[in-house]
């Protein structure tokens, strides 16, 4: 759900992707090069994003961006989260302290 919400903001190659990624949550998660490009190649697989080779500032580099596909999931998964979320924050608001 995080890489489809940072590619709805912008279409972003994989290292421009992860410094966002670190940038907005630096001490939340922590993930390497090499388990960004799975997920990618994953996502792209399923049709949720879609990638091209682009010349940016740093050479050719492999652009990724959401697809109509990709915006239904992430709506979806967003939806998925706000329940969780609600429920979560029910059962830990119930609890005796």
């Amino acid at each position: 759900m995080l890489i489809l919400a940072a590619l709805d903001q912008k279409a972003m190659h994989g290292y421009a992707l992860a410094q966002a990624l670190r940038d907005q949550m630096p001490d939340t998660f922590k993930f390497g090069m090499g388990m960004l490009y799975p997920l990618l190649h994953n996502l792209e697989k399923k049709g949720f994003i879609t990638g091209t080779w682009r010349e940016v500032s740093s050479g050719k580099r492999r652009v990724y961006e959401l697809t109509t596909r990709g915006q239904k999931e992430l709506k979806a998964l967003k939806q998925d989260w706000a329940v969780f979320q609600k429920t979560i924050t029910r059962i830990v608001h119930a609890a005796a302290i």
